[in-house]
């Protein structure tokens, strides 16, 4: 009998649940709808973008990252270099060198036009070489070492599209030194180019966006150049004036900002938990274990080597780097010129490390617990470091670490800033050194290996300054490819740098950008940019009927 009435109390139970769920179950349901029946989107073509301020928006006097950046939307160049690095045209048709490589004639594309309707011809090549020319005897120009080499250029008395540029010097001719901008004489009325600093300029060129409206303190918008010769752009570039680039992540985070650049490697740390994205690619930095080739035991090539294999860059990119490093086998950007990056040549092996010294003469003659020569001389190594950077602090006090291994007797020598470490630098006063490299877009390196351009290292090799040369020697692009392999192959056995990582940039997205899947260059951070555009998340608002269960009553509550 007990065990009826429960049963029945139980069935009662689920019958008021019922009801009960009568009542207020549409209310519920409502409230929980999916995201997708609650959420609609609106899409603009006005794209959200960040900047600082910068001196001038002209592109001959300007040393500012956003004028260089915002350029490549504004302007276009005789040439320009893809995800590889490799030259492609852009102004330019064609070009031809004269047989003995101390000129060449450019021929220039003949539908190109400047944003205020004039056509794009050989005296605006002149025009815009003569200006960064000009600027560079001041050191006004970041375009210096593009028209180093440039001797004199003059237009086609017969053709108004092709000019002739002579040269100084036969071995810098390569067409990487052309990628600066065509600017137009009539732009800049009765001012040369290479003299206009002012904040107010506007720019005119012939890429696929033109300047709708600018104020140097707060708003640039970039609209489709209606006479560009290629597909114009269908949205719109606004570029907000920030005081500092950490500024773009709240208004990222609110969609106020669509996407922004950060060089930063601890960039996710300042994006954690936020409803932002990151995409990490290739900088033209690269983080470096180098030698002082003045010093006597690093001047064995086995030394090198052996201290290339006591770096254990893979631990040291999460620990140093925060995993923002890519692996490279030389200080050539990652897949230069489309080689292959074969990676680590060097992968941390202490025990191999140890054989390469022995091999080269090192053992603890007198069991002090160090290594000596063959002469009894003790193998000590000063490491110098910029102590005020954390992350090549950390890699020096890493490799310190793996020599006490090794029985080598090192010290750390901290600069206190960047410029006390370049100072040192130029002492020479070191074995080894953990520094960066920043390299110019062109990766001529032959400031940084060649033993005829006063390499701060001393390193020299004749094979490879013959390559070098070669290289901007005015060669075709499978050329280019054999000259890059061979000169790889030689920086890999002789290792007079370690790389240790690649660094990376971040572009960090929110959630309203769409169509950037295009890959982002360090040179170029908007070269993706027509393709953009803004979807953003509007929530449904309608009337819903609530009961009050106090009341019974009916009242509206709009969700």
């Amino acid at each position: 009998m007990i065990k009826k009435i429960s049963i029945i109390g139980a069935v009662l139970l689920v019958l008021a649940a019922i009801i009960l769920y009568s009542q207020q179950g549409q209310v519920y349901n409502l409230l929980n709808k999916s995201d997708e029946e609650n959420v609609t989107y609106t899409q603009s073509q006005t794209v959200e973008l960040p900047m600082e301020k910068v001196r001038t928006l002209n592109p001959v006097t300007s040393k500012d990252s956003d004028t260089y950046q915002i350029s490549k939307l504004i302007f276009e160049s005789l040439f320009t270099l893809d995800e590889h690095l490799s030259l492609t045209n852009q102004l330019a048709s064609s070009y031809n060198y004269s047989g003995d490589k101390t000129s060449v004639t450019i021929h220039i594309k003949r539908d190109a036009y400047f944003s205020n309707g004039s056509n794009l011809t050989g005296d605006d090549v002149k025009y815009s070489i003569d200006n960064y020319i000009a600027a560079a005897t001041s050191g006004n120009t970041i375009y210096s070492s593009y028209v180093g080499n440039i001797k004199s250029v003059s237009v086609e008395k017969n053709d108004r599209y092709s000019v002739v540029v002579r040269f100084k010097d036969k071995s810098d001719v390569s067409m990487e030194n052309f990628l600066f901008p065509i600017i137009s004489e009539r732009s800049y009325g009765k001012n040369t180019a290479y003299k206009v600093v002012s904040t107010d300029f506007i720019p005119v060129g012939s890429g696929p966006y033109a300047v709708e409206s600018y104020n140097d303190i707060s708003k640039l918008n970039l609209v489709a150049n209606s006479y560009y010769n290629g597909t114009k752009p269908k949205n719109t570039l606004s570029f907000t004036v920030l005081p500092e680039k950490e500024d773009v992540i709240p208004l990222l985070e609110v969609n106020n900002i669509s996407l922004g650049f950060l060089e930063d490697l601890s960039r996710d740390t300042l994006v954690s938990d936020k409803k932002i994205s990151s995409k990490n690619f290739l900088a033209n930095d690269v983080e470096v274990l180098g030698f002082n080739f003045a010093r006597e035991a690093v001047t064995e090539k086995k030394v090198r080597q052996a201290l290339a294999y006591a770096v254990d860059v893979k631990k040291l990119n999460e620990s140093a780097y925060y995993k923002k490093g890519v692996l490279s086998d030389t200080i050539y950007f990652p897949g230069y010129l489309g080689t292959e990056n074969t990676g680590d040549n060097y992968p941390y092996n202490l025990k191999k490390s140890a054989v390469l010294l022995t091999s080269a003469g090192y053992v603890d003659r007198d069991d002090n617990g160090y290594l000596e020569d063959r002469n009894e001389k003790e193998l000590s190594l000063t490491i110098l470091v910029n102590g005020a950077d954390i992350s090549r602090k950390i890699v020096a006090e890493d490799l310190k670490a793996s020599l006490d291994k090794l029985s080598i007797s090192s010290h750390i020598v901290y600069a206190a800033d960047g410029e006390d470490f370049n100072n040192k630098l130029r002492q020479k006063d070191y074995d080894l050194f953990i520094g960066g490299i920043h390299i110019n877009e062109t990766y001529d390196l032959r400031n940084l290996l060649h033993s005829g351009y006063g390499n701060l290292i001393g390193y020299s090799n004749k094979k490879a300054d013959k390559l070098l040369d070669k290289l901007k020697s005015g060669i075709s692009q499978e050329q280019k490819m054999e000259t890059v392999e061979g000169l790889k192959d030689i920086l890999v056995n002789e290792v007079p740098y370690y790389p240790i990582v690649y660094k990376t940039y971040g572009a960090l997205k929110a959630e309203s950008l769409n169509g950037d899947e295009a890959s982002y260059m360090f040179n170029n951070f908007y070269g993706n940019a027509q393709n953009w555009y803004c979807k953003y998340a509007q929530v449904k608002t309608e009337d819903l009927e609530v009961v009050d269960s106090a009341t019974g009553e009916q009242e509206t509550e709009v969700q």
